[in-house]
């Protein structure tokens, strides 16, 4: 397989037992390939706020993120949070979610998110 995903849905960073459980799975992984995982995309709900950093935190102590996409920018969150994120962990944001379909799941570009939060006509 090229691409593995886990879903990790409930495993919310607080609870440790869970967050070890994940941790367990790449270190089996990784019995079957030294370097894996190649890359971990952290997938973030945009309206969570202040606490996607402690969900960085800790995703990225366990499982060692190397990147994020952010969704539900479509309705009330204005993604700011994508700011402190960048700030504090320097990971790239790889896509956004402004919907509920697929289709809805965009390659993220910087320029034209930060012209979209300040009001700035592209």
């Amino acid at each position: 397989m090229d691409i593995l995903f886990i879903d990790t849905a409930g495993r919310v960073q607080n609870k440790t037992e869970l967050m070890e459980e994940l941790a367990k799975i790449i270190r089996v992984i990784r019995k079957i390939d030294s370097l894996s995982p190649h890359h971990c995309l952290l997938t973030l709900d945009a309206t969570t706020g202040q606490n996607a950093l402690s969900q960085v935190e800790i995703f990225k102590e366990m499982a060692e993120i190397s990147g994020l996409i952010v969704t539900k920018l479509d309705g009330s969150a204005k993604g700011g949070i994508l700011l402190s994120l960048a700030e504090k962990f320097g990971l790239p944001v790889h896509a956004i979610g402004v919907g509920e379909k697929i289709e809805d799941l965009q390659s993220f570009e910087a320029q034209e998110f930060a012209k979209s939060l300040m009001g700035v006509e592209k």
